[in-house]
């Protein structure tokens, strides 16, 4: 399926008060530094420009990005970035690159070179995100990185489920079992599932849902061949091979909804992404219950419920237990779920009508303008923001920049100066440094 992401990224630019430069991942929901790249290139001096790197679709691991003194593997970097230009003005240009950072003083910048900040000599670089109390932000924060965050995943659900508002099928509802359980991939970093599932087992409420896992993650690992890295998650392979079918669903299936599985369950029971850590990092998973008008029970970082509820939200703790949500130890919160499952196996027809309109609220609300302008107003905000902070303390990195290139002969080949800009700008630039104090202002995480 086609994600349009692109008419996401010239929205965001369309809500900045001031030029930026945006580098985004593709293909669609990549961590892979390889794959980020400049959206658009922009006209005016862009060393002078805040760069914003949108890694808001999926989780920040702030070890996967650490400072790397590899400066070949560096080097390696930069010439897939910037492929296609002539390899031999390329090839001098990774070579000056090296001779800037082999410096045993930081001459360039504050900050060694990481995977996410090599591009150009800014002293600050945004950070667009979407998660919150994450201690993955906190370090990004503390190395140059200001944090915008935003409900990314709210923008890109109300395009991707846009037709459930519509969807008169969605009404006929006809449960042959409880619970809708989507439980696909179980990498590393999702092998809490695995022991999500085996305790569903354990209860016995395997029968009463439908239910499906692959059997072959997408690293080419059996279920029955899987360790599981965290003591705490291990699980019965065999009872889960023999309960819950394999699944061979595409990973593109995100992007909609299966009618007949929500009009034959009651309840979504949502696995997100991110569960086992402090941070919540919501995504289309809990949206899409949301937006097709079906009750959920989610398994996500402690406080998500409380975190939906900041948006509007309306959640079920008046028909059974969530206190699962107040939950830090990740193994205890997956058993308080269960437990909240078998409670709900025991509502009455007057119980599923009252939830009706809970959901049948959610709904109306998720597709409302009102949502809609709190998130707009929330990116807005927190992006110019940054803007304005980078701007105002963009300029100490450039002139050491610039004093070194002069002094090691650099200046005449490195292609960044050959630019002409704008003295103006130079002239505001210092003006701006003159009047700054000795200390600089740090973002507020």
């Amino acid at each position: 399926m086609n994600i349009p992401l692109d008419n996401l990224y010239h929205w965001i630019k369309g809500l900045a008060r001031h030029p930026v430069m945006l580098y985004v991942f593709r293909p669609y929901g990549s961590k892979d530094i390889f794959n980020l790249d400049v959206f658009e290139p922009v006209e005016q001096f862009h060393a002078l420009i805040p760069l914003a790197i949108c890694h808001d679709q999926e989780p920040l691991n702030f070890a996967d990005h650490e400072y790397d003194y590899d400066l070949d593997k560096l080097g390696k970097l930069i010439q897939h970035q910037h492929r296609g230009r002539d390899p031999d003005i390329l090839d001098e240009e990774v070579e000056e690159f090296k001779i800037l950072y082999k410096e045993p003083r930081p001459t360039v910048r504050i900050h060694q070179p990481t995977w996410l900040n090599i591009h150009l000599p800014n002293e600050w670089f945004i950070l667009l995100h979407s998660e919150i109390n994450s201690r993955d932000v906190e370090k990004f924060s503390a190395v140059g990185f200001y944090p915008v965050y935003y409900w990314s995943h709210a923008v890109v659900a109300k395009d991707w489920y846009r037709f459930a508002q519509h969807d008169v099928r969605l009404k006929n509802q006809n449960p042959k079992k409880t619970f809708l359980i989507y439980c696909r991939d179980w990498t590393p970093n999702r092998e809490y599932r695995l022991k999500f599932l085996d305790l569903v087992v354990q209860q016995n409420l395997h029968k009463d849902c439908s239910i499906s896992t692959q059997h072959v993650n997408n690293q080419g690992v059996h279920l029955k061949d899987y360790q599981a890295q965290d003591p705490r998650f291990t699980f019965d392979a065999e009872a889960i091979l023999n309960s819950v079918p394999n699944n061979t669903t595409s990973a593109s299936s995100s992007a909609d909804y299966d009618v007949d599985d929500i009009t034959s369950t009651r309840v979504s029971v949502v696995l997100e992404t991110v569960v086992d850590s402090t941070k919540i990092h919501l995504t289309e998973k809990i949206l899409r219950p949301i937006a097709c008008a079906h009750p959920f029970v989610l398994a996500a970082g402690p406080g998500a419920l409380k975190y939906l509820h900041s948006y509007g939200f309306k959640t079920f703790s008046d028909f059974w237990d969530e206190s699962y949500d107040d939950e830090t130890d990740t193994l205890i919160r997956l058993e308080k779920i269960t437990a909240t499952m078998k409670q709900i196996q025991h509502l009455s027809l007057s119980d599923w009508q009252k939830i009706q309109y809970i959901v049948d609220y959610n709904q109306r609300h998720f597709f409302s303008e009102e949502f809609m302008n709190q998130v707009t107003t929330e990116l807005t905000q927190n992006l110019n923001q940054a803007l304005e902070f980078c701007n105002e303390n963009c300029g100490g990195n450039y002139w050491r920049y610039r004093k070194f290139v002069r002094r090691t002969g650099l200046i005449k080949q490195l292609s960044v100066f050959k630019t002409d800009f704008d003295r103006r700008s130079i002239r505001e630039l210092r003006r701006r440094r003159l009047l700054r104090s000795q200390n600089n202002t740090s973002p507020i995480v």
